[in-house]
């Protein structure tokens, strides 16, 4: 196998690498949102039940809300830096692939 070919195998493999961790945080992402939604329903059953107030309904559901705001914010953190890999993936082969091209 020549170099070019190996430079294409390694780029093509940390790429599929890369798409399949963007996909792992796409499913956390719905996950996390399910979850929530199931979580905001159970409360309101769980609070009518008991008859507790609105108010304590609506202070569960805002500490819901920020609790899903964090996670969601930390997945999109890691889906960044996820884009920024293959960004970087991307500008290493296309650098190697001229370097390799030039030195012929």
């Amino acid at each position: 196998m020549d170099q070019e070919e190996e430079l294409l195998r390694e780029h093509k493999l940390r790429r599929q690498e890369l798409e399949n961790q963007e996909d792992d945080i796409k499913d956390l992402e719905r996950t996390t949102q399910q979850i929530a939604s199931e979580a905001y329903s159970e409360l309101r059953f769980t609070l009518s039940d008991i008859s507790e107030s609105v108010d304590s309904l609506n202070e569960a559901r805002i500490e819901l809300a920020h609790l899903e705001e964090d996670v969601l914010d930390q997945l999109s953190y890691e889906k960044k830096k996820v884009q920024e890999q293959k960004d970087d993936n991307e500008d290493y082969y296309r650098r190697e692939l001229k370097k390799l091209r030039e030195a012929d």
